[in-house]
């Protein structure tokens, strides 16, 4: 069977975490050209070498990704991927999937293909779930679609909040804008690690800017930034603001984006 894209995690190294006052007025942080210390891999002797996150947590340093996987045809390809080694799934509530993997997660469990310790499974936060009382409810609704106790990462997907509009119904279309803050989103995601219901947390889509609002105000440090970074989108100040602060950053859209047409 042929595997649907492969999300290949660009894993960085480690680095010192800073924290600092932050107020609403603060500029933005100057942009960062010094490079960020060298690629470091935490086992290379494993079938997929790790990185440890600055959770404490090993992070296989290629997933598997799930975006735009057809109905019918998603669940038989995460099999095939475990078959072939992966080891680190990248999932999302609104890529509309997670039921049809969480019975492909339970056939590789009890055909002894993998267990459940040997995996790293990330999912995300939809845009429009960001109300603090929701976050527990969406990161629930997620674990009990895929038939499993705790994300490894789950990442906020967007730097943007809607209103609520139901947890089984996520939509890419035009949405009302909620009232929730981004941080006050972050200091609900940081409840689910005290809960149990994740081990990292992180971010996925964010810019410079926001990214110095999060670290400062932070209590438990971003694990990773998810973002599209390619050889035509290099992203060098951003890239280097997160390894600065040992802030993973994961490569999407390596090659090009699962959107576009050449």
């Amino acid at each position: 069977m042929k595997l649907t894209r492969l999300s290949i995690i660009i894993a960085v190294a480690k680095g010192a975490i800073k924290t600092s006052a932050f107020s609403a007025s603060s500029n933005m942080p100057p942009a960062y050209t010094k490079p960020g210390p060298a690629f470091d891999l935490t086992s290379t002797s494993k079938a997929t070498p790790t990185y440890k996150l600055n959770s404490g947590h090993e992070m296989p340093v290629v997933a598997y990704g799930t975006f735009r996987s057809a109905p019918g045809e998603v669940g038989p390809a995460v099999i095939e991927a475990l078959k072939a080694g992966y080891r680190h799934l990248d999932l999302a509530h609104v890529y509309g999937n997670e039921k049809e993997i969480g019975g492909a997660l339970k056939q590789a469990f009890d055909e002894g293909i993998v267990k459940r310790e040997d995996l790293f499974i990330t999912g995300k936060l939809w845009n429009s779930d960001h109300d603090i009382e929701i976050v527990p409810q969406a990161c629930d609704h997620s674990l009990k679609n895929l038939q499993i106790d705790h994300f490894d990462l789950y990442v906020i997907h967007f730097p943007v909040c809607w209103k609520h509009t139901g947890l089984d119904t996520p939509g890419w279309g035009a949405s009302e804008l909620g009232d929730t803050s981004l941080i006050d989103t972050w200091h609900a995601m940081e409840a689910l690690v005290d809960a149990g219901k994740t081990r990292s947390i992180g971010v996925s889509n964010y810019p410079l800017v926001l990214m110095h609002d999060l670290t400062t105000q932070a209590k438990i440090q971003p694990a990773c930034n998810q973002i599209e970074v390619n050889a035509y989108y290099q992203r060098e100040s951003l890239v280097n603001y997160c390894l600065s602060r040992g802030i993973c950053v994961t490569g999407e859209s390596i090659s090009i984006c699962a959107s576009f047409s050449v």
